[in-house]
């Protein structure tokens, strides 16, 4: 045998001989280890050493892997026949590694009834309606593995839950600036709890923190629920490619995002967020990525999203801060301090909510395109409100002013609507007007460009209306956007008209008004009595 290995190696070029070499090294230095393979369902080879999984690839950064090979080998896995011997080992593993789910954050079963947290100590919690247990990660029923996404568990302990909540209530929920009080619930189970069942909810909603742009709390109520979650900071100037490099860490803010923010690419992330689908990305080996998984998305913004796509799919939670702002470091610090207190606590309100989901009791449904998501933060805060001991009716009364609120939102005016209407009441410099039939309604299109509108708009001197920089902004938030009174039209959706079609040096924009939306729009305006 030993004589045909020497006669094998005398057949290999230096550097593969080198590797066959490391690579039993490094195989022997796995087994005294007890270590395992591990083959993740997204197709990647790992090492599970002491509970640690290390991906058994070519990323120079991957130092714990550069680790192992330096221990068996005295080599970095930058040498070249470091590399041959990793390959090796990649098709060794591949025969022998142990399947396994790979998640971050938190993972559900494939049935929905298991729900896995990663806790300090290399161990999950598995949580069910029947109870809670402390489970090997990977090596349990459903072969998940998860992991923080910043490597910061929290210390589970099975202590009373209520002293936890109150912390949870205290720090999380009523330092929430919301201009309507109960809206502050909204958030806490969708930013604090409902991040960690998200893959039960194929559609989900984005929540969006809007106000002011300062004392408004937005981005500190967001950033509260990263810090307890452990993921840190909001995420402020990032690239879409860096939000996808990311992964699935669970609960994503994309904070400070107006208008001229939303590029398509930011904008069919967006998407991605609220519906879901398979996204592929090349890796650094030119081999393909997929995606496991996707973070639960909340955006802060002054004026909200644009684009009517990315609208449908986000709700907006006003806020406000009255009286005196609170401090946000000592807030902060005593969320970090007291963070593996409150989602113990947490745990006891997710069993729960497994338990009242299987009762399917009915809930409102503001927004049926999202119903799962909505009835999944409904009994989450049923479970909440059972777990904390509070009064009946106390989710009820909550959920209905979430209905109402939300329900209200839908039927929400585009804030440049009555901005228009003015500005082709008041002044017919810079326009032109004719009389047509668009979709067999008679009324006026009134002709111009985008900047000229722009003017026109920032001579009304309305300080609480937000605009675009320039026309060619203002261009893309008409096109988006939801009117009821008036339709914007353009070469594009009107081509048959030939006053908008593109000259060299003009690009015609046409807003029109209906004879009878001019009479019903009047109808609903406020009257003024002169006695």
């Amino acid at each position: 045998m030993r004589m045909e290995i020497a006669e094998y190696l005398k057949s290999l070029p230096a550097v593969e001989r080198r590797a066959f070499i490391y690579a039993g090294q490094l195989q022997g230095y796995i087994k005294k280890a007890e270590g395992r393979y591990l083959r993740g369902d997204d197709g990647s080879m790992h090492l599970n050493i002491a509970g640690q999984r290390i991906p058994l690839d070519y990323d120079r950064n991957n130092r714990a892997l550069a680790q192992i090979m330096i221990n068996a080998c005295g080599v970095s896995t930058l040498e070249r026949s470091a590399l041959a011997a990793i390959q090796r080992i990649q098709v060794s593993a591949e025969k022998n590694a142990n399947y396994i789910r790979l998640r971050w954050f938190s993972a559900l079963s494939e049935d929905g009834l298991r729900l896995y947290v990663p806790v300090e100590g290399g161990k999950v919690v598995k949580i069910t309606a029947d109870g809670v247990a402390q489970v090997p990660n990977g090596d349990n029923e459903d072969s998940v593995w998860v992991e923080h996404p910043e490597g910061k568990p929290f210390t589970y302990s099975a202590a009373d839950p209520v002293a936890g909540l109150a912390h949870f209530e205290r720090l999380l929920v009523e330092t929430q600036a919301c201009k309507v009080a109960e809206m502050k619930w909204l958030v806490a189970m969708h930013e604090g709890l409902f991040a960690f069942i998200r893959e039960e909810c194929l559609a989900r909603l984005i929540v969006v923190h809007i106000g002011p742009s300062q004392l408004a709390g937005k981005t500190s109520g967001a950033q509260r629920y990263t810090q307890f979650h452990g993921l840190g900071e909001v995420k402020g100037d990032f690239s879409v490619a860096a939000l996808n490099n990311q992964g699935d860490i669970g609960l994503l803010v994309m904070d400070n995002k107006e208008q001229a923010n939303f590029t398509r690419e930011l904008i069919d992330y967006c998407l991605f967020l609220a519906t879901g689908g398979q996204r592929g990305r090349s890796n650094s080996e030119g081999g393909m990525r997929r995606s496991a998984g996707r973070p639960v998305g909340v955006i802060t913004s002054i004026v909200g999203a644009w684009k009517e796509e990315l609208q449908n799919r986000c709700v907006e939670v006003e806020y406000l801060i009255k009286g005196d702002p609170i401090k946000r470091a000592p807030i902060e610090r005593e969320i970090i301090e007291r963070r593996d207190e409150m989602a113990s606590a947490i745990v006891p309100v997710l069993q729960r909510y497994f338990q009242i989901k299987q009762e399917n009791r009915p809930s409102p449904n503001p927004i049926p395109q999202f119903e799962e998501h909505f009835t999944a933060l409904c009994n989450l805060l049923w479970a909440y409100g059972d777990v904390a001991a509070k009064p009946q009716g106390w989710a009820e009364q909550i959920m209905a002013t979430w209905n109402r609120v939300l329900g209200e939102h839908e039927e929400n005016e585009n804030e440049l609507e009555e901005p228009l209407r003015a500005v082709f009441t008041s002044t017919l410099l810079g326009l032109t007007r004719e009389k047509i039939k668009w979709h067999d309604r008679p009324g006026t299109l009134y002709i111009t460009e985008a900047e000229r509108l722009l003017s026109m708009l920032r001579e009304l001197n309305r300080r609480d209306l937000e605009l675009p920089k320039n026309g060619r902004g203002l261009s893309r938030r008409l096109k988006s956007g939801k009117f009821k009174s008036l339709t914007v039209l353009h070469q594009e959706n009107a081509p048959e008209i030939p006053a908008l079609q593109r000259k060299p040096d003009t690009r015609p924009l046409g807003i029109f008004i209906a004879d009878d939306a001019v009479t019903q729009h009047d109808a609903a305006a406020p009257k003024t009595v002169i006695q």
